[in-house]
Formats: structure tokens, C-alpha cells, sequence
């Protein structure tokens, strides 16, 4: 906690305007170290495990991402020019945790599951963007899937 307080107070990030810009780093500290706090909080408060809590925390800090628009369970992304690796990706990285193929499927709109497991889920597995669990049937977006919405999918024009 007095790291995370050093770091508001001496690096310029609580200030606008402040002598120093907060850049990339200390952004990743001051959210990774509000994440483990939260989660501790969550965890000593409510009695649960650390898994839990790190899985509750994770819900509320859900990425925003403008491309994938939310109604309730379903998720659409609205960009149509991506294809359908693209919007597997970013529909992934607007997720928390796991997302089932069928649910997957259906965001994504893809009419045929199996081809889609093949011609998208494998490839794209191959390519370590995305770890794809095929005895539970789910899906999780990688650190390099995560790499490439960030750096090439969500600063496109």
C-alpha cells in the first residue's frame, strides 16, 4: 500500500498537470498493485479463497474495449471488416477469465462450430494467441493474443 501511495504522490500520476507523466510502467504497477489490494479485501472480507478473489476482482476491472458493444450475456463486435480470428481476439481480451466455444461461437456470430474450432480456435492456438481447453470446450485469450488486440487490432482507425 505505501509503494502504491509513493508512486501517486512522487511519480505525477494523482496529479494532472504534475512534473512528471505517468508512462506505461508505472501504470502497470499502479493497476497490478490496486488488483492485489482489492483482491485481498475481497478475500479477507467475504471468507473466500485466493482464486475467488482474484476471479471477483477480475469482473470488475473487465477491460472496456469501444469494438465489442454489451448487451447483458451477449456481446457483438462491431467492426464487420475483422475477420474472424480478429473478432475471436477481441471479443476474448474484452473477457474475464474462460469463455466457452458455444458462447464464443455466438458472439462471434460463426455459423458452423466445428469449423470454426478448426479453421479459427487450432490455428490461432498454434499460434499461441489463445489457449483453447478442448476437454472442458473453452477458450482463454493468451499475453500474445492480448499483444496483438492492444497493438494492432484496437489503434486501427
Amino acid at each position: 500500500m505505501l509503494a502504491l501511495y509513493e508512486v501517486r504522490n512522487n511519480r505525477g500520476v494523482g496529479h494532472v498537470g504534475g512534473d512528471v507523466n505517468p508512462n506505461a510502467m508505472d501504470a502497470s504497477f499502479v493497476l497490478a498493485s490496486a488488483k492485489w489490494m482489492m483482491a485481498e479485501l475481497v478475500r479477507i472480507f467475504h471468507g473466500v479463497g485466493i482464486q475467488a478473489a482474484e476471479e471477483s476482482v477480475e469482473r470488475i476491472v473487465e477491460r472496456t474495449v469501444p469494438l465489442v458493444w454489451q448487451v447483458g450475456t451477449v456481446r457483438r463486435v462491431l467492426d464487420p471488416k475483422l475477420t474472424m480470428r480478429e473478432k475471436t481476439l477481441v471479443v476474448l481480451y474484452h473477457s474475464t477469465g474462460w469463455v466457452g466455444v458455444k458462447t464464443l461461437v455466438e458472439w462471434v456470430e460463426h455459423s458452423n462450430a466445428a469449423v470454426f474450432r478448426r479453421d479459427v480456435l487450432r490455428r490461432a492456438h498454434k499460434e499461441k494467441l489463445l489457449e483453447h481447453d478442448r476437454a472442458a470446450d473453452r477458450v482463454l485469450i493468451s499475453p500474445v493474443g492480448i499483444r496483438v488486440v492492444e497493438e494492432k487490432l484496437l489503434s486501427r482507425p
